[in-house]
């Protein structure tokens, strides 16, 4: 199965073979759903025995521990939404048989909104607008962004509030949210088939190594590792 990733504002997908992951620690909330054999999941990681399951809901910010056997879907949650909150409620073994029901050929070519639609995740009323067209900032050019006073002056607010505001909105702190948004970035531009040490530049970060090592920490592998599997460019 060639791995495939899809982008779609603030979320993002991955629908493809299982993989070899390290412990991590992902900015938002994830949706794991097993395709065929169940996965094993430590949430956190090194601290409880791995269970098995065949869909799981990981809050954002966890460190946990993944071991897969067949192939996957991983659905990256939109922080600024009400993703994570909506699927707390939802039955989530119904979801899974939903997502199912498409088949695993159509769902290769599903984008990550359609993947959400079948989960039930719909969109909600956005927060704040000033924090809203500032956070649409960030996600377009997260790495023009070095500070929170940067993006607190786009909303005309003083950082402390900003600050306040925009961890209402999405959950997590400005720093966790703009290094999301910049392996979005990342992704994009290995799309357009740039190297990865260009990809690196892009999104800011001062080589390939640097990214590396960032992208193992918030993803359990390194992007390399991922391209050799074959991925296709984001849709």
């Amino acid at each position: 199965m060639i791995p495939r990733i899809s982008l779609s504002g603030a979320r993002a997908s991955y629908v493809g073979p299982g993989l070899a992951l390290a412990p991590h620690r992902n900015a938002t909330a994830t949706v794991v759903i097993a395709l065929d054999a169940p996965f094993f999941l430590a949430v956190p990681a090194g601290k409880v025995a791995h269970k098995s399951c065949s869909i799981a809901l990981i809050p954002p910010n966890t460190v946990h521990h993944l071991r897969t056997e067949g192939p996957m879907i991983f659905v990256y949650l939109d922080a600024l939404g009400d993703d994570h909150r909506t699927l707390q409620q939802t039955d989530l073994d119904a979801a899974r048989k939903r997502v199912l029901a498409a088949g695993t050929e159509a769902l290769l070519w599903w984008n990550v909104d359609s993947l959400c639609e079948a989960l039930g995740v719909l969109a909600r009323k956005p927060p704040d607008p000033r924090i809203t067209a500032a956070i649409h900032d960030l996600e377009e050019r997260p790495q023009d962004f070095h500070r929170v006073a940067d993006l607190a002056a786009v909303a005309g607010l003083s950082p402390s509030r900003f600050q306040a505001l925009f961890v209402q909105a999405v959950g997590m702190p400005f720093r966790r949210y703009r290094l999301w948004r910049r392996m979005a970035v990342v992704m994009r531009s290995i799309g357009a088939g740039h190297s990865l040490t260009e990809a690196a530049h892009e999104a800011g970060f001062s080589g390939s190594a640097h990214l590396s090592s960032t992208f193992r920490a918030m993803f359990g592998l390194t992007p390399s590792g991922l391209l050799a599997l074959g991925l296709q460019p984001p849709r």
